[in-house]
């Protein structure tokens, strides 16, 4: 039974490791323009989830001033909905 928890705990290590070192290697592989595509992906999308989290704070802000009280929450969670 340790045997096979020590098999199963290696395994687990054993590809952490192997995606690490692959990552590492794409990573250097890669051209100067790749890269430069690669961060500008990477800020583009770091952007748009501040945006939407940005835009969800707004509408939930709203539905509470529209319906305060614990009370209520299955209303604003549909105007939440309703307007994203």
């Amino acid at each position: 039974m340790l045997i096979i928890f020590w098999l199963i705990v290696a395994f687990i290590i054993c590809f952490f490791l192997c995606a690490f070192l692959i990552g590492i290697i794409k990573g250097i592989e890669m051209t100067p323009d790749e890269w430069r595509d690669f961060v500008e992906d990477y800020r583009r999308e770091k952007k748009q989830k501040k945006e939407s989290k940005r835009l969800y704070r707004s509408i939930e802000s709203q539905a509470i001033a529209k319906y305060p009280g614990r009370a209520n929450y299955r209303k604003r969670k549909a105007y939440i909905d309703k307007h994203l």
